[in-house]
């Protein structure tokens, strides 16, 4: 028995930085020593800190006096106040990961966005990075975490747990992409834990049995353990040596070992002792079984001459045509016109009420030779067998080539789907489809079209991927839609998002934009004022862009054009009614029609001057101006508030007498104070 361990087992940085640091303060002890909390998730280690003199206290009310250890996991800023204003001696042990994921998830607390963390609720170091950001992050760790979050997201910060996988990551970012505006993402994950589990996978490809050793409360030590069952391979997850048990060693070859972040390497080399000495153990038995052997040897080579003389082998492939079908097995005849027998069980793994409904008489079938003879002398064979060695030579031929095959997904299981490809086939989640599903037992029953990612026939393990299958179909999709693509065509698509600046359009498998100003010819708010997500609509292409893969789309323009309609029943002088949309400097805008807009120049807004627009008209006003000039060409229309006041005919009224004296006072006073005599009487110097 081969013992091999992982590449990177044990200790991380953190953890040995944390050890030392306490192991260090017991040899220098001045007082009392507390570890706030366990220091780290393994009791072997805890309890030879506590021989040291290092006892644990679970908060800071229960020290007195002493020195109080902040463990790896860190503790929420709180904490350590407390423990300042209790005068405690402060030694902070917090591992640089996960602080560095606190000051990140106050950064982003204090910059107003939603702070969601990838993690374990229950974890110390997760309750130490939710009190950085004052208890508002939301924790995400399972799928009905998110009902927490807000509707209405619109800044949204993500980190993770240091011991997190990429994958919950992964998987936690895909679904906050849907709802929310704008999303940053922190990888605070630990680059040793990455590394660990990443060596811990490869390693349990290649063996035949994973010893994982740590904490059984060891989150990361855990999670260790159940990547490796991920992969296939039968795994246990212990504490000590003596949590190990000779018989799960029976006729096993290679053995990996890794350990949690929290394992002291004493332990490590404690287990691996024990496994060589197994291995001694074992070596000793299999000795006494081939002293055994050997003294049977003349009845096996008796056996496996009189199988010579039935001219088939074990494991051979033979063509065989069925003879008869009985009730627990079907008799069939070979080519050389011997006779088999094919048991129920090596004919198929359906339940079925008669062998009838698989095979019948006269039908020739592709089998493989279990026994060439049996103790009643007969020939056994298996269909079941060569159908799942035909199964992997086709799947191992799908990966080679790159083929697509098509499989019946028949359950699902904690992270993915589980389909019927003549084997067990395993479909990821983060591969089912391009974006993220929530519900994967809609898929149960249907025949997808898959791509084989992975093959391991060693440990019966076989990846496949639809998403790969459906971004392969989609870049097709796109090259054929923007070759096909004219600017200036109208097509059908159908509305897939709304966002504020505009809409994204399905026309076929590949989005484009149609802008909030490309939607109405009049002004609206906000695109769910004319559309809605899911409904279809015809759009125009205004430009393709297949470098940059972008398609700018137009919905006003597949509508009649308003200023058309307003050429042919306006005409200047006519008086028209219409609500001002808004002010500027120069005047104010007056909707005429939806999608046609006048200009009143401030001028025109009344015979009497006007400063501001604002002083006569504001936003939301009805009124009635008069149509002084339309400008085809440049789609414009001049409108007019004044030309509609009644001028006050003064002619035939006598004339006020003007006191010269305070005239030449306007005129005399100080030079750029902007008062002229125009401004002053109006009236009486209007044109």
């Amino acid at each position: 028995m081969e013992i091999i361990l992982a590449s990177h087992a044990g200790f991380c940085f953190g953890v040995t930085r944390a050890m030392d640091m306490t192991m260090e303060a017991a040899k220098n002890k001045a007082g009392p020593i507390y570890t706030l909390g366990p220091l780290i998730h393994n009791p072997q280690a805890v309890n030879k800190l506590n021989q040291l003199g290092v006892d644990v206290a679970e908060k800071v009310n229960q020290v007195e006096e002493g020195t109080i250890i902040i463990r790896s996991h860190g503790v929420p800023p709180k904490v350590i106040a407390e423990a300042e204003n209790r005068e405690l001696e402060l030694l902070d042990a917090t591992c640089p990961f996960v602080k560095k994921a606190q000051n990140t998830a106050k950064d982003l607390y204090e910059s107003g966005y939603q702070v969601v963390i990838s993690g374990d609720k229950a974890h110390p170091e997760v309750a130490a990075i939710l009190g950085s950001t004052n208890n508002q992050a939301i924790v995400i760790e399972d799928q009905s975490d998110f009902d927490r979050l807000s509707e209405d997201l619109n800044k949204v910060g993500v980190i993770a747990q240091t011991t997190q996988s990429i994958d919950n990551l992964k998987e936690v970012v895909n679904r906050l992409m849907e709802d929310t505006e704008e999303i940053r993402v922190f990888n605070t994950i630990c680059t040793t834990t990455n590394e660990r589990q990443t060596a811990a996978a490869k390693l349990a490809v290649e063996v035949d049995l994973m010893v994982v050793i740590g904490g059984y409360n060891s989150a990361n030590t855990n999670r260790l353990a159940e990547i490796c069952r991920e992969v296939g391979t039968k795994t246990y997850h212990i504490e000590t040596a003596a949590d190990l048990s000779q018989d799960w060693f029976d006729n096993i070859s290679k053995v990996g070992v890794t350990a949690g972040a929290s394992t002291p390497n004493w332990i490590i080399k404690e287990v691996v002792s024990r496994m060589e000495d197994i291995k001694e153990e074992e070596n000793t038995i299999e000795e006494e079984n081939e002293e055994l052997e050997s003294e049977n040897t003349e009845e096996v080579e008796e056996e496996v001459s009189t199988e010579a003389e039935q001219g088939f082998e074990e494991g051979e492939i033979l063509t065989v045509t069925v003879k008869e079908v009985r009730e627990e097995e079907v008799i069939v005849e070979t080519a050389e016109q011997a006779e088999g027998i094919i048991p129920a069980k090596e004919l198929t793994t359906e339940g079925v009420d008669s062998l009838t409904e698989v095979v019948d008489e006269d039908e020739e079938l592709e089998v493989e030779v279990l026994t060439p003879r049996n103790e009643e002398g007969n020939l056994v064979l298996s269909k079941i067998a060569r159908d799942e060695e035909k199964a992997w030579e086709d799947v191992e031929e799908a990966y080679e080539s790159g083929e697509i095959i098509e499989a019946e997904v028949t359950r699902v299981v904690k992270g993915g789907l589980v389909v019927d490809i003549g084997l067990r086939g395993f479909i990821p989640a983060s591969h089912v489809a391009i974006e993220y599903i929530e519900d994967l037992s809609q898929y149960v029953g249907q025949s997808l079209r898959l791509k084989v990612i992975e093959v391991e026939r060693e440990n019966n393990n076989v990846v496949l991927s639809r998403k790969e299958v459906l971004e392969a179909e989609l870049e097709e999709k796109k090259e054929e839609i923007f070759s096909s693509l004219t600017e200036g065509e109208v097509i059908k698509g159908k509305v897939t998002k709304l966002v504020d600046f505009g809409a994204f359009v399905d026309i076929g498998g590949v989005e484009g934009l149609l802008h909030i100003s490309e939607m109405s010819w009049g002004r609206i708010d906000h695109p769910s004022d004319v559309l809605e997500e899911g409904e279809e609509i015809d759009v125009k292409v205004l430009a393709v862009n297949p470098a940059e893969e972008r398609i700018s789309l137009g919905l006003k323009q597949t509508l009649p054009d308003p200023w058309e309609e307003f050429i042919k029943n306006y005409n200047e002088g006519e008086v028209v009614s219409g609500k001002i949309t808004k002010t500027v400097d120069f005047g104010a805008f007056m909707e005429i029609e939806p999608g046609v807009e006048g200009l009143i120049h401030i001028s025109q807004l009344s015979q009497r001057h006007v400063a501001t627009p604002d002083e006569v008209v504001v936003a939301g006003d009805e009124v009635e101006a008069k149509i002084i000039n339309i400008e085809p060409n440049e789609r414009r229309v001049g409108l007019s508030l004044k030309e509609l006041e009644e001028k006050e005919d003064t002619s035939s009224q006598p004339q006020p007498k003007k006191d010269k004296k305070d005239v030449e006072d306007f005129i005399d006073d100080d030079e750029g104070s902007g008062v002229t005599i125009g401004d002053m009487f109006g009236e009486l110097f209007e044109e």
